[in-house]
């Protein structure tokens, strides 16, 4: 016979499903195993999407802030500019042309 096949000895039928039902509970262990840390990693990218999301909407609210305050800065330089126009000299001169109507 071939030197790399080796003969096995006849095996009972009772140890035969011995060996199966220990196949099968090895195999559903590394089932479990898997889908644990299947959940796990699941889980973990989840979270780290969870905060990221939360550092985005953080940013988004000091962005959002910055807008409403740059608005009112410039709003407020506006009707100093205005004021301090219309107190010029007379401010009853030329009072006509300084409304603004809309034009065709």
């Amino acid at each position: 016979m071939n030197s790399t096949v080796k003969e096995t000895k006849p095996v009972s039928k009772k140890e035969f499903e011995k060996a199966w039902v220990d196949l099968i509970d090895q195999v559903r262990i590394m089932d479990q195993k898997l889908s644990t840390k299947a959940d796990e990693v699941v889980l973990t990218m989840s979270l780290t999407q969870r905060q990221e999301m939360e550092e985005l909407k953080q940013e988004v609210l000091k962005l959002r802030y910055e807008i409403k305050r740059l608005k009112r800065s410039e709003k407020k330089s506006n009707n100093k500019q205005t004021i301090s126009y219309s107190f010029e000299g007379n401010p009853f001169k030329n009072w006509f042309k300084k409304m603004h109507f809309a034009r065709k």
